[in-house]
This record gives C-alpha cells, sequence and structure tokens, in this order.
C-alpha cells in the first residue's frame, strides 16, 4: 500500500514537473516574441523621430514651399519649363502593331 501511495506521489511529482517545463518553454518563447517586437518598434521610433526631425528642419520647410507654392529665395529666378503634350496613338482600339504589318 505504501509503495502504491509513493508511485503516485512519484507521479503526481513527475506530471508537476512536465508542467512547469512547458510552462517555462511557452514563457521564454512569449518573451523573445516580445523582444522581437520591442525592437522592431524602436528601430520604428527611431525612423519616425528622424522623419519629425526632418520634417521641423528649415531643409524640408524650403523644399516643401519651393514645390508646393512656387516660392523662391530672394535673388532667385523662376524658370518654367512646359513639355509639348504627348502624340497621341493613331491605331484604333484594339489593333496592334502586328495587326497593321499582317493585314487580313
Amino acid at each position: 500500500m505504501v509503495i502504491v501511495v509513493a508511485l503516485l506521489l512519484l507521479g503526481l511529482f513527475a506530471y508537476a514537473a512536465v508542467q512547469t517545463a512547458a510552462q517555462s518553454h511557452r514563457l521564454r518563447e512569449e518573451e523573445r516574441q516580445l523582444i522581437a517586437e520591442i525592437n522592431e518598434l524602436q528601430t520604428r521610433n527611431a525612423e519616425l523621430r528622424g522623419l519629425s526631425d526632418y520634417i521641423q528642419s528649415d531643409e524640408y520647410i524650403e523644399a516643401f514651399a519651393r514645390e508646393q507654392f512656387g516660392l523662391v529665395m530672394p535673388g532667385e529666378t523662376v524658370v518654367e519649363v512646359k513639355t509639348p503634350p504627348k502624340a497621341e496613338a493613331t491605331r484604333a482600339a484594339g489593333e496592334e502593331w502586328w495587326e497593321r504589318l499582317f493585314t487580313r
């Protein structure tokens, strides 16, 4: 009877040890995932800080004013270059170049 009780207790301890090991493994895996996520977020944060610094810089403000509003610095001259419109294709809808070469 004592042996049966001892075996039951031994089995219970083994079960508890296996459960603890499995939980420890799951927690280590979750910790690795969280560390990877933290690293990604820190990288993203650094990128956003760099972008924020650039947007607040005089260089960005000057470029934005030139592109969006067409402003120039004193002493500069604005030169607008206009390109001719593209030539329209003279083929009919559905007509390909080989259809012109090999007519039926």
